[in-house]
Parts: C-alpha cells; structure tokens; sequence
C-alpha cells in the first residue's frame, strides 16, 4: 500500500468506532460469519492507545462485511502455522528510506505460514492523516489483512483495497466509513469459505 507524503492537512474529526457504522450511519445488518480470523500482533514499540485504536477500526472493517477479526499479542504458535484462519503481522517501528521505497506496509499473500505482514509504522504516522493516532494504521492493516485472506496482490478502484487512497477516501476514514467494495468483500468470504471446507473434510 503506498501513498505520497506532504498530504493536505485535515481538520480534528473525532472518531466514534465503538460499533462498525455504514456510510448512512447506521450500525451493519451482516451476521457475523464462522469461523473468524486471528491476528497475532508483534511489535517493538507502539503507544498502546494507537494500537488499541487500531485493532478496532481494522476489527470494524471486517465486521462490516460479516467476518469476524480478533488480535491477539506475540507469535502464531508452530502447531497452527498453515491455518487459513491464523495470520502473524509484524508492526515495524523503523525501516531505512530505500527499502521498499513509498510503502506504508507489505504482504505476501501466497505464503501459507510465516510473518506475512509487515506494516510500516513510522511512515503510516508521517504520511497518514491522523498523524499516529490510531485510524490510519487500522486501514493500513486491513488492506493487507484482506490480501492475505483474497490470496492476491491486485488491488481496486474503489474502497479499501485502493492501491492508492486520495483525499476522499482518508475524510471516510476518519469517520469510520471507509468499506470493502463488494467484490472485495465476496472474495474474502468465497476464501474464507473454501478454506473452512477443506478443514472439515480434513478433519474426517
């Protein structure tokens, strides 16, 4: 996910996340759907309210579409690394300029085990709108949680999974309105559910 630096200033919109809301408003009709997926969180040194802030807005995002995100702190464990449903994230506090120059985070969607996902930190807190307090970072994470659960690195016009977000798109954030476009929100559950499939008739 990339975007460019010396963005237009916003002004203070205070951010109510308690529940995950629509464009309208209004609180999402979705059922939640099973089984969910877990987010194991490894950081050097981020403030705890910025990663509070963050687990939840990223945690609403998916609610919005029916899937169910919890985060949890430390390693995936080793007995449960191919899990679909189990993704380890590293929260970087300082990489140099020139390595992956202009990028706020990464993934790598067609790994089955391992740290898939590393998210920038320090760039998100300087080149993000909301400068470290949190929002940002959750769409950040949520964009590449989701490439990781599509199994692609492509990206779309619209929502959450642009490969850039203008100015339009960071207002939504910070109300907590930004949402996956519909096919992205198919492509996550169609994943989800093959997955679930093939861990039944691999269980019998």
């Amino acid at each position: 996910m990339k975007t460019k630096r010396n963005l237009t200033a916003y002004l203070a919109l205070a951010l109510s996340l308690a529940a995950p809301f629509t464009a309208s408003g209004e609180k999402p009709k979705t059922k939640l759907a099973e089984p969910g997926v877990t987010v194991y969180l490894q950081h050097d040194s981020l403030v705890e309210t910025e990663l509070i802030r963050a687990q939840h807005v990223a945690s609403a995002v998916f609610a919005a579409i029916g899937v169910p995100l919890t985060f949890r702190s430390g390693k995936l464990p080793k007995s449960s690394a191919e899990s679909p449903f189990l993704i380890e994230l590293q929260l970087d506090a300082r990489v140099p300029a020139q390595f992956h120059p202009g990028a706020l985070a990464y993934a790598t969607p067609f790994a089955a085990s391992g740290t898939r996902i590393h998210i920038l930190c320090d760039r998100v807190r300087t080149t993000m709108p909301d400068g470290g307090k949190g929002a940002s970072l959750g769409y950040v994470m949520a964009h590449e949680i989701a490439h990781v659960l599509q199994r692609t690195d492509r990206h779309s016009d619209e929502g959450v999974m642009k490969a850039r977000w203008r100015q339009p798109d960071y207002s939504q954030m910070m109300i907590g309105a930004l949402q996956f476009n519909p096919a992205d929100a198919e492509l996550i559950r169609e994943q989800l559910d093959k997955a679930a499939a093939l861990s039944i008739r691999a269980a019998r």
